[in-house]
């Protein structure tokens, strides 16, 4: 599957993966359903009312309609923080290729353009673009930055780490860092694949970015530890994932 590296603003490179056409088309038809079905039933909730024999309010009501239609997914992604339904039903989410937190500008400036690139050609511009895009960006995700990825990385916790766990009894297990648990799910993906990226490419840039984790984590926990040598550091962070797993699962 297509990968796409963001920097965090803590100047950490994570790899996601890219959304397919078909999670963006799945997401696109859930969306369009809602539209369909919340119209059907404010027409026939309108028609029972007798609101349809009022012309002012009649106009007034298909204007708000209207209105909510086209601006359903612009809405959407601002209030679910880069997510319409459709995205939070496939687990996918349109973020900053810069690592930068999504605003406004770059919602609006994404939606301003679906009239030619997904509306006007039938999705085939938007479907070709993204297809042919290293960063797997339609014309709107090109203005302004943004693309769209998988919420959560299929390697993030891999099925053998938990199976490498399963004999632990979190009951009679010794915790050598018993408030692992304090991390969030997202702080311990950071680690694991901050960890990848180290066994991939060890090179200044990952180590540094590796004693920067240590520090974090260290803070994070109220451990005042000192690591000598950059193997300490990886059994450290590893352990604190292990323990991370036996506390939370």
């Amino acid at each position: 599957m297509q990968q796409v590296e963001i920097n965090t603003s803590q100047n950490v490179k994570i790899e996601y993966q890219l959304a397919t056409v078909g999670h963006r088309i799945f997401a696109f038809i859930i969306d369009f359903a809602i539209l369909f079905v919340v119209g059907i039933i404010l027409y026939f909730a309108m028609s029972l009312s007798g609101l349809g024999s009022n012309n002012f309010l009649y106009y007034v009501i298909n204007f708000l309609m209207l209105i909510w239609i086209w601006f359903y997914t612009l809405g959407s992604e601002i209030i679910g923080n880069g997510q319409t339904i459709g995205k939070l039903a496939l687990g996918i989410k349109v973020v900053k290729l810069n690592g930068d937190e999504m605003e406004f500008y770059d919602y609006f400036s994404r939606w301003s353009v679906r009239l030619f690139d997904v509306y006007f050609s039938v999705g085939a511009l938007a479907m070709l673009l993204i297809a042919s895009n290293k960063s797997g960006q339609r014309l709107g995700d090109i203005i302004s930055g943004t693309t769209v990825i998988k919420k959560k990385n299929d390697y993030a916790f891999r099925l053998r780490d938990i199976l490498e766990l399963n004999t632990k009894n979190k009951d009679d297990y010794q915790f050598d860092y018993p408030n692992a648990n304090v991390l969030n799910e997202k702080d311990v993906i950071l680690i694991k694949n901050t960890l990848f990226r180290l066994k991939q490419y060890n090179n200044a840039s990952h180590r540094d970015t590796l004693n920067e984790l240590v520090d974090k984590v260290m803070e994070t926990l109220g451990l005042d530890l000192r690591f000598y040598t950059e193997d300490q550091k990886v059994r450290f962070l590893n352990k604190v994932v292990s323990e991370y797993i036996i506390l939370t699962r």
